[in-house]
């Protein structure tokens, strides 16, 4: 997709206001954390005020990011103006109190999602980039920021996890020459790479032996899943981010063509299947998902199932992907 950047309109909103505050979608990755980060230094060397608001944990393979503990679910005041970055900003996606967004005088868009629409006063959505911490590497050019180490570092995450470490198909040219300059500007790819893809907790390592061990295969091997109850949790002495990255495991089996991991977790509306989906981009991830309230890309999407049984929503899930990839589904055009 051939977009033009709204840089003027967003430099303009920099301009005109003096504190932001800055919201990415619900268990946020590499890319939303490290966009985050790297937007709120960039605002801070500008003069002004900026805090990233999650109310979900930053992900332990995030945790080697500059001032990683700053993310908290809600900054001290209200702020006049809210940049969205890496999610549609609908409040279902939204890791942080919606009256956040709702209340700001001015709200600007910046994602990469094909799903996301132009409901914000500024918008700024491409799904031919391959990650939005590339979009945010652009646009602090634009604003002629000098890109220090901290912030190279939080964009070079941002890059990494969406690109899978630079092999995914949506790897572009652009974003091999960004990662290069992020480098330049003092950023580690091989710490990156490392805390984001190999390193694992002990209570991860064994909560990723129990989701191998449980592994099936339907559709004559098409479609790989994995169900972890919160059992599983609980005997492998893990949190929620320990099933972090799983789903790729299930995705590398010779033969996967749309790999399922679910994980039985409790909100206050009660038991949550969270489904995380990685695919072949041909199968739309994007599209399953969608139509369960949830979203991501034509590879990787994933949504949440509430109001049945764990044991109901897996072979819900299950079944509903065997009859996905059966189906033909719209070509892509538009993605990096």
């Amino acid at each position: 997709m051939n977009v033009s950047p709204p840089f003027e309109a967003i430099a303009a909103a920099i301009e005109k206001h003096d504190s932001f505050g800055i919201v990415a979608h619900v268990g946020p990755d590499g890319d939303a954390i490290g966009s985050g980060l790297a937007l709120r230094l960039a605002l801070e060397s500008l003069g002004k005020d900026a805090w990233v608001m999650s109310s979900d944990a930053v992900p332990p393979s995030c945790r080697f990011l500059p001032d990683w503990k700053s993310v908290h679910g809600a900054p001290p005041t209200q702020p006049p103006c809210v940049f969205i970055v890496d999610c549609d900003g609908t409040p279902d996606r939204v890791a942080a109190p919606y009256h956040l967004i709702q209340n700001a005088r001015f709200k600007v868009l910046i994602d990469h999602h094909r799903t996301s629409q132009p409901i914000f006063d500024v918008n700024w959505i491409d799904a031919g980039q391959p990650a939005t911490a590339l979009m945010i590497f652009q646009l602090l050019n634009f604003l002629q920021v000098e890109i220090s180490p901290d912030m190279a570092q939080c964009l070079l995450c941002g890059m990494s996890t969406d690109t899978g470490n630079f092999r995914f198909p949506n790897t572009t040219p652009d974003c091999l020459r960004a990662a290069g300059d992020l480098v330049e500007a003092g950023a580690d790819p091989a710490t990156v790479a490392f805390k984001l893809f190999d390193e694992r907790g002990l209570g991860a390592t064994r909560l990723l032996g129990i989701a191998l061990q449980k592994m099936q295969g339907e559709c004559d091997g098409d479609v790989i899943w994995t169900a972890l109850t919160a059992d599983d949790f609980h005997l492998a002495q893990a949190g929620d981010e320990g099933s972090e990255n799983v789903v790729n495991f299930l995705r590398n089996v010779r033969g996967s063509r749309f790999a399922i991991i679910l994980r039985e977790r409790t909100d206050e509306t009660g038991t949550v299947a969270r489904v995380s989906v990685r695919s072949e981009p041909e199968l739309r991830s994007d599209l399953f998902c969608q139509q369960f309230g949830g979203g991501g890309h034509a590879a990787a999407a994933g949504f949440r199932v509430r109001h049945k049984s764990f044991i109901d929503s897996t072979a819900f899930v299950v079944q509903s992907a065997c009859k996905w990839i059966a189906q033909d589904h719209p070509e892509i055009k538009d993605e990096g």
